[in-house]
């Protein structure tokens, strides 16, 4: 008997949603807190986006505390992340944790349910059971990664979800680095994205969660960070028209952006700077 009862998927932006039943909300609620107690001492700290682990902001003071001692840098997406994970993989995985039967259960009927094709492939991106699986489905890449650190033939490595980077001293160390993630990715069944991907000198700068992240620089909101503030100040312009609500969204964005980076994010033009960005973008006059 399933644990789950599931009203219907939908697609958001390309990525599945699931609708589950009242009772399974309520089920899913119950169980997500001591699963996620049990599952977390099995996920590494270098994967940042589970809880306590330090999140966008401790992923990115990572980076910016290893720009120093690295001269290039690799920056790789996992395409297809939550569309990839093979069930097996992920049952094998939590049977080897100290997971009860019944939350074993409820894993399993939250992968298979949603999949009405029974690829066996999968996951919906709108459960609060995904971050936390997706985290434990990579950790032998996590594993592997972060050995290669305590051993010096890398400077960093750091995960948010999808997005990796990888530091290093030297081209070499990120070339052995590069092959090492290319075969535990391979060996998980996923593949990395042919065009999201940076691979050079730090000198040169690169995004990641929507930073711009250079050497002897302060972060900088990146080229698709911009975008997606300019998208969603037009979809609450076009929704609301409330001119007042419009800055008050991008002062939220600005503290947000600035938040938990003292010192190595800069503050240039202000909040200012960013209203003007999407008034100018938007094609709205300022009041005279």
């Amino acid at each position: 008997m399933t644990s789950l009862a599931l009203h219907g998927i939908w697609f958001h932006e390309g990525r599945k949603m699931a609708r589950w039943s009242p009772r399974s909300r309520r089920h899913l609620q119950r169980q997500t807190p001591a699963i996620t107690q049990q599952l977390l001492p099995e996920i590494p700290h270098s994967c940042t986006h589970v809880r306590g682990h330090g999140g966008v902001k401790g992923a990115l003071r990572q980076i910016h505390r290893g720009l120093p001692r690295a001269r290039f840098v690799a920056r790789f997406d996992i395409a297809a992340y939550y569309d990839s994970m093979r069930h097996d993989v992920l049952r094998t995985q939590c049977a080897a944790t100290d997971l009860y039967a019944e939350q074993q259960q409820s894993i399993a009927d939250y992968l298979a349910l949603p999949d009405t094709r029974g690829t066996g492939c999968g996951m919906v991106a709108s459960g609060g059971l995904s971050p936390l699986l997706g985290a434990l489905y990579l950790t032998p890449l996590d594993r592997r990664m972060e050995a290669a650190s305590q051993r010096k033939r890398l400077v960093l490595y750091v995960r948010y979800m999808d997005d990796i980077v990888l530091l290093a001293r030297t081209r070499w160390q990120l070339r052995r680095a590069i092959a090492a993630l290319h075969e535990e990715i391979a060996a998980l069944g996923l593949r990395l994205h042919r065009v999201k991907r940076f691979i050079g000198r730090t000198t040169q700068g690169f995004d990641f969660l929507g930073y711009r992240i250079r050497a002897g620089a302060r972060l900088r909101p990146s080229a698709e960070g911009l975008r997606r503030l300019r998208e969603r100040a037009r979809r609450l312009h076009e929704r609301e028209g409330d001119r007042h609500r419009l800055r008050q969204y991008v002062l939220r964005w600005q503290r947000w952006h600035w938040g938990g980076l003292d010192g190595i994010v800069s503050r240039k033009g202000g909040a200012e700077r960013s209203w003007q960005h999407v008034l100018t973008h938007l094609e709205l006059q300022r009041p005279s």
